[in-house]
């Protein structure tokens, strides 16, 4: 697993790692956290091609046909059935994408938790089940099983965790929650049939500092950049690395 690095300091004595995955801290004691990142540009293709188990992919700026095209680089010569788990995009906006973009080798079924309120009908559609929105990561895993019950997907892709928790400043009870869903879906990764589960979260409001590093096989970081009445529109891939002298960027062109 490519982790990310992550450098913690404290002053007096060392610090203990509780079995939830990160640290409990004493009131006004400091941490610091040093995140690493490697550009991927030359291998790119290959790293989405072959990427496996529990992916968090952390965006900012990008649209839904952006993370489209990000689904068609996994396996993109393999037919797999994906279950899209969408908290913040209607079914009817995300099938108006995929008439536009299709997702070539891939058949969405969509958990739409957007209009789950209205309780639209759901007569004569196989690939659309509405669902109302989850209060908590506990009601999000019952929504998962509901899912995956229903379509038996090789891919899972929830959008997003960022509406449960903050990465820039996150509370000691969502951490838990956090990493008790993660150990959720991990176990789902090594005894179902998911061979590919994405997390996505959308980093427009925070930065980044406590990212779930030994609880997910990957982090990929990716930066879409638009700059006014300037061609063309730019975007940064990057990769969590364990050690790395210093971020490196990738520079996408997109025509």
């Amino acid at each position: 697993m490519a982790g990310l690095g992550l450098n913690a300091q404290k002053e007096g004595k060392s610090k203990v790692k509780t079995e939830e995955g990160f640290d409990k801290l004493e009131k006004n004691e400091t941490v610091e956290y040093t995140n690493y990142w490697m550009e991927i540009q030359n291998r790119l293709s290959e790293t989405l091609n072959n990427i496996k188990g529990l992916v968090l992919v952390v965006y900012t700026g990008l649209e839904f046909t952006d993370i489209v095209e990000i689904l068609n680089k996994v396996e993109p010569n393999r037919f797999i059935n994906v279950l899209y788990i969408s908290l913040v995009r209607s079914y009817k906006y995300i099938k108006q994408v995929l008439e536009y973009k299709p997702c070539k080798s891939k058949r969405f079924f969509v958990v739409d938790c957007v209009s789950g309120y209205a309780f639209p009908t759901e007569e004569g559609m196989d690939e659309c089940f509405y669902h109302k929105p989850p209060s908590s990561l506990e009601e999000m895993k019952k929504i998962i099983e509901f899912g995956v019950e229903k379509s038996n997907p090789e891919m899972m892709v929830v959008d997003s965790l960022s509406q449960f928790i903050n990465f820039s400043h996150p509370t000691e009870d969502e951490l838990n929650q956090l990493y008790s869903f993660l150990k959720m879906l991990k176990n789902e990764v090594s005894t179902n049939d998911q061979e590919i589960i994405i997390l996505l979260y959308d980093s427009n409001i925070s930065r980044l500092h406590r990212l779930p590093k030994d609880a997910v096989d990957e982090i990929i970081k990716i930066e879409k950049i638009k700059e006014i009445n300037k061609e063309p529109l730019m975007i940064n891939w990057f990769q969590s690395q364990q050690s790395s002298p210093q971020p490196l960027d990738y520079h996408l062109k997109i025509d």
